[in-house]
């Protein structure tokens, strides 16, 4: 497939909110790329794409299925990985599963478009950021308006799945310590009591449209 014109991109999520949030920026930067689909995980595409870029939101560490899927979607010219965190176990799986792209959202909506340019170009990018930063602010996530930070709200939405403080730490590259204590700052914000209060608002304030629970095999591959 052949590159003309203006960069060919759809945002991948298992969120429509965070779909949204990431369409929302990168329509900013309308001279260099256009967003022709906000595609939740496993749904068609509505036509051909430069770059399928793929929000790991809650899903660093078992993101591969994903974006091996992508990979194999002839209408996808590239796959690149949208990220909080770019472990080096994400690179390497990404990698293997078929993506030629990494990008942090810790940089500058400007520095994320020339990121996604460079992928469509044939390039194996990885961008990422000389120090940790926060996520940028223009990006969504479910509880970002009651105070949570992408991390907390990853662990919330987690949680609210039933999964175990190991399982939410092998998905997040988090130890399970780690885990407990993202936890606890999710119950102080949002002034809750437990894990089973911490459901019932995620799922009240959240549209669940995951395909699935985390697979045993997945978190075990993760783990390991």
């Amino acid at each position: 497939m052949t590159r003309t014109g203006r960069v060919r991109v759809a945002a991948v999520n298992d969120y429509h909110l965070v779909v949204a949030g990431v369409a929302a920026l990168l329509s900013k930067f309308s001279d260099r790329l256009v967003v022709v689909d906000q595609l939740i995980v496993g749904e068609p595409l509505d036509g051909p794409v430069d770059v399928a870029l793929y929000d790991t939101y809650g899903r660093e560490g078992v993101a591969a299925p994903t974006l091996r899927a992508l990979a194999d979607t002839p209408e996808i010219s590239h796959v690149a990985v949208f990220s909080l965190d770019l472990h080096p176990d994400l690179i390497a799986a990404g990698r293997a599963a078929g993506a030629h792209g990494f990008i942090s959202k810790g940089l500058s909506g400007a520095e994320i478009t020339d990121a996604i340019v460079r992928v469509a170009d044939g390039e194996l990018v990885v961008a990422s950021t000389p120090s940790p930063r926060p996520t940028l602010g223009d990006l969504l996530w479910p509880g970002k308006s009651d105070g949570l930070t992408e991390r907390e709200s990853q662990v919330l939405i987690l949680a609210a799945e039933g999964l175990s403080n190991r399982e939410i730490g092998a998905a997040l590259y988090l130890s399970p310590e780690t885990v407990k204590g993202y936890v606890s700052q999710v119950l102080t914000k949002l002034e809750l009591r437990n894990r089973v209060e911490a459901a019932r608002w995620a799922h009240r304030n959240t549209t669940f449209v995951r395909l699935g629970h985390l697979g045993e095999a997945d978190l075990e591959a993760a783990g390991s």
